[in-house]
């Protein structure tokens, strides 16, 4: 889809916020293993480290330790601004849309996915049905039981890392004018996308699940 409606070429300028690789590259999903142009890929990301691994890689793509919530760049610097499942770590509903419109102020056009508050299985946590608690129980539940992305394992009493999950319409508060995506793969739509900017006609209801 990013491809089909961004249209990026070998002279479009891309900022991948909040970028990382795989050290192992195993079943990695990100946009800059796959991007064919990288040397006209930005990458930032608020971790040092991640920034060092993805210079390590990747040299001809431009690295750099940044905050989503103030980027350094002039207006519309960018053709486009790309984000995968990031805006859900970066706070409270005021910092989601301060990352907003940073993307919207130095992107022509943007392309944002987080996943959707209501499907009922939370890929962070990985437990069901936690999401349809109310207010944000989920993190409530999950500083009792989570599973730990790096032992590979569910833990028990371990503090929750930031995470704030969105719906449809905080996400197009956030982005206004935009179109919000509900991309279904199983039995509802488990990611939300917000699509806007200078792009045109291209994005046509038959494309919305």
């Amino acid at each position: 889809m990013f491809n089909k409606l961004m249209k990026p070429n070998a002279q479009t300028q891309v900022l991948d916020v909040g970028a990382e690789v795989n050290p192992k590259h195993d079943r990695t999903l990100q946009l800059i293993d796959s991007y064919p142009w990288k040397e006209k890929l930005t990458a930032i990301n608020t971790s040092a480290e991640h920034i060092e691994l993805i210079k390590q890689h990747y040299p001809e793509i431009e690295a750099i330790v940044a905050d989503a919530r103030a980027l350094p760049w002039p207006n519309k610097h960018f053709d486009i601004v790309y984000s995968n499942a990031v805006i859900e770590h970066v706070g409270t509903f005021k910092d989601q849309k301060k990352m907003a419109a940073e993307i919207m102020r130095v992107g022509k056009r943007w392309f944002v996915t987080t996943p959707n508050r209501w499907y009922p299985f939370e890929f962070h946590l990985r437990l069901p049905f936690v999401t349809w608690l109310p207010g944000h129980g989920y993190l409530r539940v999950g500083q009792l039981i989570s599973y730990n992305h790096v032992k590979h394992k569910y833990v028990i009493g371990e503090e929750c890392y930031g995470l704030r999950l969105m719906t449809a319409n905080e996400l197009e508060q956030c982005f206004p004018g935009s179109k919000i995506i509900k991309q279904q793969v199983t039995f509802m739509a488990e990611t939300l996308i917000a699509i806007g900017g200078d792009i045109g006609d291209r994005i046509r209801p038959t494309l919305v699940p």
